[in-house]
């Protein structure tokens, strides 16, 4: 699974481009867990394998798998709401002026 990209704390407020740019990444790196989620619903959706394989997970191997990707959901949520509060502060900022 991709990373969210990390961006170091610096003790500037950002450009608005800069904040716009990292939303955008924030925006991708969700897109990547929405397809983990798809992924998933086939796998718990498939009524139908193939002969030569066919796919046994039980509730506790898809109870972790589904805790990962909420965990790494809600992290790539956080950073995507952290980057879009520094882009408002940085707008605001920048119209005061």
């Amino acid at each position: 699974m991709a990373h969210a990209p990390s961006f170091p704390e610096s003790f500037e407020t950002p450009s608005a481009g800069l904040l716009a740019l990292r939303a955008c990444d924030d925006i991708d790196s969700l897109r990547v867990v929405q397809r983990a989620y798809a992924c998933l619903e086939k796998l718990i959706g498939s009524q139908h394998t193939s002969d030569t394989e066919e796919l046994h997970p039980d509730r506790t191997e898809l109870s972790a798998l589904v805790g990962l990707v909420n965990e790494e959901l809600l992290r790539r949520i956080e950073t995507a709401d952290a980057t879009v509060q520094s882009l408002r502060v940085a707008l605001s900022e920048g119209g005061a002026r």
